[in-house]
């Protein structure tokens, strides 16, 4: 019953719980409902399985309302958005991925061994189970057992909406830990079925004990590359074709990319703007100073971006403009409008009082509520008379089933926030207080006895109503600027005009190379992904009309179609530059490798023009060797003096950063007997290694031919 009414006690508090707590589960594992789809059947497909709209927006809409509830909010930003999308997509792909792994495999996870993890409670995606914790904050299986057949049975019509909505709440929030946890544990499993099966052979045992024991010294004579000028080592076609062959693996492309020139115009306020502002300010400043009363309805009608609170606020938490003149206005005066040229703003403001309070309070609360308001008076006050008397706070707070422990609460926690009404009663009342002050206040429903054990740093605040106005472009202002980026654009509707004709005209040209249709954006510009879209869909040279865009509709955007990158290996003349510098490194190789040709002696190579010479002491098959000369690593030096006979001269080397030879002049091994079973745990973990649960995921996403086509519709 204990544990039973815990849960009970839970619900009506859970908006605030899941509010401070769910944050991070948020931000990183749930998403929220996206626009409805217009007519379009899928999102994407994986190995030729078509991912139906229907099914991305239902894992979606499932979370809406955690999310939302979590937030606190209607409203959640574009970037937030993006993220939510990409997360959903990704967890659709790496479930169904897993699901047909695991199903050819045989292999699942059962309801014991989820219960098994759940009575464990040591599980990771346990600890944003909040609602299940105890006081201290850990996992306590009990009250979860208590809460599903307490909420699987519960009569609906004895609770009220908000308690419903919480309980509901809860219940979801379970069943996403629940999933979770179960996704966990049948990955770990392909995990572990993967790794166990990378087994060392006895030669591969072997030549690691031998490669890691043995050790030696070596003399390098070293020819850097930066001896060749990049002037004489030009490639030409033939070149680039050998380095395309080398490097082709690795410019493979897995989606459709697009390079991109734009026009991104910001609409600025005009000087008719900034002047129609001021008039406008003019009259509210007007309406402030005659107003008494509901600051906060003027501040909403002026569209003010400060809002007005009733809890007294710190100077840091006004505008500059407010705090540099408030000391000189008396309590009801009004100042303004005062025009920041820095911010283009305009503010107004009335102090309405200031007041001493503090930085920092500690205090013990205790919440009185009897069967009337009559008999929780008659309650409150004996309590606040015992306590004026000198009673334990704490030991009193307890004999009503409270805490009453001192708490700290700092202006930070509240100063930023617009609070009113009984919010505003106990905050001001609490800075109102002195040391050892108790107070007994009356607030909607309950009374509160107060008691200020601690303040820290004594601070002036003050009552002030502000009215803060960015300017803004007006219609007026964004027609302008759209008729004649749209004039601009129905004269040089070609790419190469669109190139030529841009800055001249006064538009800023920028480019956008490797665009992906995941990106959201075009340049980073908020709003954007309309214009991205139909990059998407257009022939290459293609430009586009006028799209609106920016957070606050004041960008024009105007994109032109330069290159098309499709699925698969990129063509030689896209990958040009990225391959360049390997040819140029292999065109020096072949020059200072012709400097080598002769060279039959250490001696020899030693008297060779530019060469660097270093003695390197205990080199090693396994690390990469530092070269002081150059203060470069050399991975391949180790290997190639590995198999020499002592006072064995290697042919030349094409290292990292250099060509070179090495000899090597003595070797020796380590005083490490050969151990069979801790060699081949060691050879298998550092083979395991390899294999994150994360690295065997993106494999499987390449292997599965991924499409993602989400831009089409979001």
């Amino acid at each position: 019953m204990a544990t039973l009414q815990k849960i009970r006690s839970k619900g009506p508090l859970l908006l605030i719980v899941i509010g401070l707590a769910m944050l991070a589960f948020i931000l990183g594992d749930a998403w929220k409902m996206f626009n409805p789809n217009g007519g379009a059947q899928y999102v994407g497909s994986i190995a030729g399985e078509k991912i139906s709209a229907q099914d991305f927006q239902k894992e979606l809409e499932d979370y809406t309302e955690i999310i939302k509830f979590g937030l606190g909010t209607n409203e959640i930003s574009e970037e937030l958005n993006n993220q939510l999308k990409d997360e959903v997509w990704r967890t659709i792909i790496r479930d169904r991925i897993l699901e047909k792994e695991s199903k050819a495999l045989g292999l699942a996870v059962s309801d014991e061994e989820i219960r098994f993890v759940i009575e464990q409670g040591t599980h990771p995606a346990l600890k944003d189970a909040v609602m299940f914790c105890d006081n201290n904050g850990n996992f306590d299986a009990d009250i979860l057992k208590s809460f599903i057949p307490f909420y699987e049975s519960i009569d609906r019509s004895s609770y009220d909406a908000q308690t419903l909505e919480s309980y509901d709440m809860m219940y979801k929030f379970w069943l996403f830990i629940e999933r979770e946890i179960r996704n966990d544990l049948l990955g770990a499993k392909y995990v572990t079925l993967v790794e166990t099966s990378i087994n060392a052979n006895a030669v591969t045992v072997q030549n690691s004990y031998e490669n890691r024991i043995k050790r030696y010294d070596v003399l390098v004579a070293a020819m850097p590359y930066s001896m060749i000028p990049d002037a004489d080592a030009v490639p030409a076609a033939q070149d680039l074709k050998a380095a395309y062959a080398r490097n082709k693996e690795r410019l493979f492309n897995y989606a459709e990319t697009r390079n991109v020139y734009y026009i991104d115009y910001e609409i600025l306020p005009s000087q008719e703007d900034r002047e129609a502002l001021a008039e406008e300010m003019n009259d509210y400043t007007r309406e402030l100073e005659e107003s008494e009363g509901d600051y906060a309805a003027l501040l909403h009608r002026a569209l003010s971006r400060q809002t007005f609170s009733e809890v007294a606020r710190s100077a840091e938490y006004l505008p500059l403009e407010v705090v540099a003149r408030i000391d000189s206005v008396n309590s009801n005066g009004v100042c303004g409008p005062i025009y920041n040229a820095d911010e283009d703003s305009y503010t107004s403001f009335k102090l309405i009082k200031k007041v001493d309070g503090y930085d920092s309070i500690q205090y013990n609360l205790m919440s009185v509520q009897a069967g009337t308001d009559a008999e929780t008076a008659r309650l409150s006050d004996s309590i606040f008379n015992a306590v004026k008397a000198g009673a334990d706070f704490e030991e009193l707070a307890s004999k009503y089933g409270q805490s009453g422990a001192a708490q700290w609460i700092s202006s930070d926690q509240y100063e930023p926030a617009a609070l009113s009404g009984d919010n505003a009663k106990f905050l001001n009342t609490l800075n109102s207080m002195k040391k050892g002050q108790v107070e007994n206040i009356a607030v909607t429903g309950a009374n509160l006895i107060l008691k200020v054990t601690d303040v820290r740093k004594p601070t002036k605040k003050y009552v002030v109503a502000t009215i803060k106005r960015p300017v803004e472009f007006g219609e007026e202002t964004s027609s302008k600027a759209y008729n004649d980026l749209n004039l601009f654009v129905a004269k040089n509707n070609n790419i190469d005009s669109l190139k030529s004709k841009a800055e001249d005209a006064g538009f800023r040209l920028l480019y956008n190379s490797n665009v992906t249709n995941q990106s959201y954006y075009i340049g980073g510009i908020a709003r954007s992904h309309e214009a991205l879209r139909w990059a998407f869909e257009a022939e290459k040279g293609e430009v586009s009309r006028v799209f609106e865009a920016g957070a606050a509709n004041d960008h024009l955007l105007v994109v032109a179609v330069d290159d098309i990158t499709p699925e698969g290996y990129v063509s030689l003349q896209q990958a040009s530059r990225s391959i360049t510098p390997d040819a140029v490194k292999e065109i020096k190789y072949r020059q200072l490798l012709a400097k080598l040709d002769g060279v039959k002696s250490f001696e020899d190579a030693q008297a060779v023009e530019g060469v660097q010479v270093d003695t390197i002491k205990f080199c090693n098959f396994t690390n990469n060797v530092y070269l002081p000369s150059s203060m470069v690593n050399e991975p391949v030096l180790g290997p190639a003096a590995n198999k020499l006979a002592n006072g064995e001269m290697s042919s030349p080397v094409k290292g990292q950063s250099s060509v070179f030879v090495v000899k090597k002049i003595s070797d020796d091994a380590l005083a490490v007997e050969f151990d069979e079973p801790s060699e081949v745990y060691r050879v298998n973990t550092l083979s395991r290694a390899r294999f994150s649960s994360q690295a065997l995921m993106d494999e499987l996403v390449n292997q599965y031919d991924i499409k993602d086509t989400r831009y089409r519709i979001f």
